[in-house]
């Protein structure tokens, strides 16, 4: 599993980047360390990562990193580098406690980082958008032979590019091209997210992929950590819980929006604390301004930052309700977690959050101020409506686990062939493939009249079984010749077939070659080789292998693999 974006992140786990840690977690447990391991992006390639233990505190590594980079806007490149290296590379020094020194063990060199192989899984459930791993999932498919799971949590900036910023909605929509290309099966969290990725799919002509819904789990973590003083004011008094980055799709501004018009009613010294939780995101600086300055809420809203988890477990135990009143979502993991904690919760009915909340939810219109105004209040008016819901919601809600959404993920991968189906190859002769002989033309390579290799590669993975071989192109000249054609593997020492082949005056353009051959065992860098003679005038167009009935060609022994040879100069008649 590919865990980047968590090895990469340094401030309180927003919601994907606790999504990927906790399925990682449990697949982790599900599987055991033969079956499952964690890797990361390094240098151009995954790389099994390896935390290693140090045994100073985590805290002190924080602090560490709070000395030397201040949490401030400047610094947020800088900070996740620094962060890293102090955690890889603390160890005790071996005497009592210092608070004013972190001991570093720096090695001289490191060891070997496994990859992953042909054939294996690679799951990738994290930002993926934000790194150009991304960008390479269906080289890594075809050329590697990995097989890519990823996951789709939600289509929101190619449905509502409103709620993103500059060119995002772009980046999404060729982000999803290369999900639907690359990717052998697709993780979506919610039966909403699969109907949007399917629709995606069928409008850019992208290939129908495997799906299967994994709701997220909502168990939220166990309290017991040390509180902030800021959370430990909030929970003196009563409050009500917003959950989420602040950002513009989050709809922060209909719930100030509530709580001005009710302080205009008259009702503000009546109203609890409205807190959000989560750090401010793009496009709500004008919405936090207001919320500075306006006297009818001045103290009533709350903004929490940089809060743990076992913070954020006393908060919805504290908290008089918990309110979700976003714009769209993939799934809304807030709300599930706040039934999880036995809170009774009203929220919009966008997206996919009456798949999370069912029948225990109170639903209110996202853009109905008035709608919002009138349900905070009358909850606020008379507790037993939240004690209510909160009965109905400690008999009725079944708390959904990080494991179930991994025994979901298992599943769905035990459930892929265990093989893929053998490939069509279609190579582009001028782009995929390379040449002595000739000149690269556009999409073809063409002939200069020397002898000599004209077409050689492409050095892709292919998967064992039959093929035929086609080779289509024209004559540029009248003329006749021999083409000698060789296919072979491994660097050119292992040959699994070569013929000869005539192209008389006649063959002006179409097909040009064609052979059937079989490959006993899976290759990593297939290549097609074409020598011709001194005066030739040919042009490749296309070069194609297609799967055939799995029979082996005259002249070979099934099950037994081509006798490796020299890397030939020139390819005798077969």
């Amino acid at each position: 599993m590919n865990v980047t974006s968590s090895v990469n992140w340094t401030r309180p786990a927003v919601g994907i980047v606790r999504v990927e840690r906790a399925l990682a977690r449990e697949l982790a447990a599900l599987l055991g360390p033969d079956r499952f391991r964690l890797c990361v992006w390094r240098d151009g390639r995954f790389v099994q990562w390896l935390e290693e233990a140090g045994t100073s505190d985590a805290r002190e590594v924080d602090a560490a990193v709070d000395l030397l980079l201040p949490r401030v806007a400047s610094f947020d490149i800088a900070r996740p580098f620094v962060l890293r290296a102090l955690r890889k590379f603390a160890v005790s020094s071996g005497t009592a406690p210092s608070h004013d020194a972190i001991h570093l063990k720096i090695p001289a060199s490191g060891g070997e980082s496994l990859e992953p192989e042909r054939g294996d899984v690679v799951i990738s459930a994290g930002l993926d958008w934000d790194y150009e791993y991304s960008q390479r999932f269906h080289e890594m498919a075809r050329e590697r032979g990995l097989r890519i799971v990823s996951c789709c949590y939600d289509l929101i900036p190619v449905l509502f590019p409103q709620y993103c910023v500059g060119e995002v909605a772009k980046r999404f929509t060729e982000y999803f091209i290369g999900l639907c290309w690359g990717s052998e099966a697709v993780l979506c969290i919610s039966q909403q997210t699969q109907r949007d990725f399917s629709q995606l799919c069928r409008k850019l002509g992208a290939p129908d992929r495997v799906t299967a819904v994994i709701p997220l789990g909502d168990n939220v973590p166990m309290a017991g950590g040390e509180t902030s003083d800021a959370v430990k004011a909030v929970c003196k008094q009563p409050f009500i819980l917003f959950v989420s980055t602040i950002e513009r799709r989050k709809n922060h501004e209909v719930l100030y929006r509530a709580y001005h018009r009710l302080a205009r009613q008259g009702r503000a010294a009546d109203l609890p604390q409205l807190v959000f939780v989560g750090m401010p995101g793009w496009g709500t600086g004008d919405l936090l301004k207001d919320i500075e300055l306006d006297p009818l809420t001045r103290g009533k809203i709350t903004q929490l930052h940089h809060v743990t988890d076992s913070e954020l477990n006393e908060l919805y135990q504290r908290a008089a309700f918990c309110v979700y009143p976003s714009l769209y979502e993939g799934w809304g993991l807030p709300v599930g977690e706040a039934l999880a904690m036995g809170k009774a919760v009203i929220s919009s009915s966008e997206g996919s959050l009456p798949e999370v909340g069912g029948p225990l939810v109170r639903y209110v219109d996202a853009w109905d101020v008035a709608g919002w105004a009138e349900a905070i209040w009358q909850w606020v008016s008379d507790p037993e409506q939240v004690r209510s819901a909160e009965r109905a919601v400690r008999r009725q809600y079944v708390s959904r686990t990080w494991a179930k959404t991994a025994e979901a993920v298992v599943a769905l991968i035990d459930s892929l062939p265990a093989r893929p189906e053998l490939q069509t190859l279609r190579p582009v002769p001028g782009y995929d493939m390379s040449t002595h002989a000739g000149v690269h033309a556009g999409a073809r390579i063409e002939a200069t009249g020397t002898a000599g290799l004209l077409l050689f590669g492409p050095h892709w993975p292919l998967r064992a079984g039959s093929y035929r071989a086609r080779v289509h192109g024209r004559r540029v000249r009248p003329g006749s010749e021999t083409l000698r054609l060789e296919i072979a593997s491994d660097a050119g020492t292992t040959r699994h077939h070569q013929w000869t082949q005539a192209v008389t005056a006649s063959d002006v353009a179409g097909e040009l070659a064609q052979a059937v051959f079989r490959i006993e065992r899976d290759v990593d860098d297939i290549e097609l080789r074409i020598v011709v003679e001194d005066g030739s005038w040919l042009c490749i167009d296309t070069v194609e292998f297609t799967p055939e009935i799995d029979a082996a060609p005259a002249g070979t022994t099934p099950g037994r693999a081509a006798t490796p040879g020299p890397r030939p100069q020139a390819l005798s008649a077969r």
